[in-house]
């Protein structure tokens, strides 16, 4: 897994409520929100976050969602993390990564799918 970027909890109550920080690869470099979704939807496959990238003139939009997840195995059994997708028409493909905690803050990591062997 490769580190993306870092992100600090900034609102009220639970950790995950309001995340800003910055994501970072090669090609793509972005201030970003992940904010909870105050009136989540029933349908289990909705986001439970908005993502806001802040543009060239310096206004934040709406740029993705992420889907808080719980963690099955391993050591962090039972803790919990957001799965990212961000879009953009600018994007020859979109742009998936995870946020999970680490420690006081939150860390974005990346890690290229693995083909499926038959």
């Amino acid at each position: 897994m490769s580190k993306i970027g870092n992100l600090k909890p900034t609102g009220p109550g639970d950790f995950w409520s309001d995340l800003r920080g910055d994501i970072r690869t090669l090609s793509f470099k972005a201030n970003i929100r992940i904010a909870a979704i105050s009136d989540p939807s029933a349908n289990p496959d909705a986001p439970t976050h908005r993502v806001y990238v802040r543009d060239a003139e310096g206004e934040m939009m709406e740029l993705g969602g992420a889907w808080k997840r719980d963690i099955n195995r391993g050591p962090n059994a039972g803790d919990q993390f957001l799965s990212v997708t961000l879009d953009d028409p600018s994007f020859p493909h979109p742009l998936n990564f995870a946020v999970f905690k680490d420690g006081d803050v939150a860390s974005a990591t990346w890690r290229r799918r693995q083909e499926q062997s038959a």
